[in-house]
Parts: C-alpha cells; sequence; structure tokens
C-alpha cells in the first residue's frame, strides 16, 4: 500500500468518482482506476461498489476511510 493510492482513494472518495479524482490529481482516469485496482488487490477486498454512474463505498471502504 502506498501514499498514493491512499490519496487516490480518500479523493475517489471524497468526490464519488473517478474522474473527479482523476482531475483533481492531475492524472488520467486509467491510472486512478488501476491505483484502487492495485489497492484493493492488495488488500483483497473490494472498497467501492460500482454501478451505472454510481459509486458508493463498501464496508471496508468505509473502515478504510
Amino acid at each position: 500500500m502506498t501514499f498514493d493510492q491512499i490519496k487516490t482513494f480518500l479523493w475517489v472518495a471524497c468526490l464519488g468518482g473517478f474522474r473527479r479524482a482523476a482531475e483533481r490529481l492531475n492524472l488520467s482516469q486509467p491510472a486512478v482506476s488501476t491505483r484502487i485496482a492495485n489497492l484493493e488487490q492488495e488488500l483483497r477486498v473490494p472498497l467501492f461498489e460500482r454501478g451505472p454512474g454510481e459509486l458508493i463505498l463498501t464496508k471496508h471502504g468505509t473502515l478504510l476511510l
């Protein structure tokens, strides 16, 4: 787990989306998605529930936040 992954997670959670976090962090949306996917893989839990136009923190995501 890296500082960049945690910072990215925080911005995704606070802003409610990968695109908004990417804009805030001056990164591409795929870069943000990769950081979150790597963090989820390392923690072995999903942090977000992804739906059409919706992003919700899971129980584990809420605990991490």
